[in-house]
């Protein structure tokens, strides 16, 4: 009997949703439900980034600064706002999230290094961000704006991440 695949990290994941919406956009004629699909897969984004920080504030003893544990926690928080955003822009167009699933597997190792890694992978994402906007802009105005704001938080919060991991 084979045994699954371990999941996949939190880099990977992203990674492969950065890649399903690349071929969502790249598709000729462009199908109605392509923005619909690109704002489901930008909330499985903002659950599997929030994920990764209960994950992390789940081990208090490898988190090594008080700051940095506030820190992960409003990120959490953040990350959680913006899937509730998205589900309500979702909801408003007729339509609804896709369930949760399961979404990140436990990495293990000290805390540090997993939020460098997820710095690299919070560069995936903004990538995801700008070019769900540059699609949704002429289509969907109102999804463009939403994605707008949660892209100037994103941003903001990886200066923020890297200022208290990257020495200066």
């Amino acid at each position: 009997m084979p045994s699954e695949p371990p999941p996949l990290s939190f880099a990977a994941q992203i990674a492969a949703l950065r890649e399903e919406a690349g071929r969502l956009i790249r598709i000729r004629p462009i199908p109605a439900e392509t923005g619909l699909a690109l704002l489901k897969l930008l909330h499985q984004v903002e659950l599997l980034a929030a994920r990764r920080y209960e994950l992390l504030l789940a081990r208090p003893e490898q988190i090594p600064s008080e700051i940095l544990r506030e820190t992960l926690s409003r990120r959490e928080a953040m990350e959680r706002r913006h899937a509730a955003q998205l589900t309500q822009r979702l909801e408003a167009l007729g339509s609804s999230p896709p369930p949760a699933g399961e979404l990140i597997a436990r990495e293990a190792g000290d805390t540090l290094p997993v939020v460098v890694s997820s710095l690299l992978a919070k560069r995936d994402m903004v990538k995801l961000y700008r070019a769900a906007i540059r699609f949704l802009a002429p289509r969907d105005k109102g999804s463009a704006a939403l994605l707008r704001l949660i892209l100037e938080e994103e941003e903001a919060h990886i200066a923020a991440m890297r200022s208290l991991v990257v020495p200066r």
